[in-house]
């Protein structure tokens, strides 16, 4: 069996695709309220545009690859349903026709939780990949 169709590898990439989303979730969520610690503490950068773009790019890579291949070997449509709600999420913060206190932070948050239950739910599918092996 090659690296790349081992099981443990791909429930290792939709574990780390969870945390990635997870920690863009909680960024998102806690960013408005410790704007002002982030600056006092020198870690201003982690409230910058340069690292939410960084985070949603790794998001949409890992994602994509992970849940795309998956939905391939399996045909289960459930985890790329939850992904393309989370890249709609995303989507919808970035755009400014919704105008409420919080907007991109309500969204991002939507996004990162909805994009972690993809990685969620295709970790629970390929689980039985190890009781019988792909051909």
């Amino acid at each position: 069996m090659s690296a790349e169709n081992n099981p443990g590898n791909s429930l290792v990439l939709d574990r780390y695709g969870m945390a990635l989303s997870i920690g863009c979730a909680i960024h998102c969520a806690v960013l408005p309220i410790g704007m002002s610690l982030l600056t006092a503490s020198g870690l201003a950068w982690v409230a910058g545009p340069e690292f939410e773009w960084a985070i949603l790019a790794g998001t949409f890579i890992l994602g994509s690859w992970r849940l795309i291949k998956s939905f391939v070997r399996h045909r289960n449509p459930q985890s790329l349903f939850l992904f393309g709600m989370g890249l709609l999420f995303f989507a919808a913060a970035k755009m400014t026709w919704f105008n409420f206190a919080y907007n991109e932070a309500w969204f991002m948050t939507a996004g990162g939780f909805s994009v972690a239950a993809a990685h969620f739910r295709n970790l629970r599918l390929c689980a039985c990949c190890h009781v019988h092996a792909h051909d």
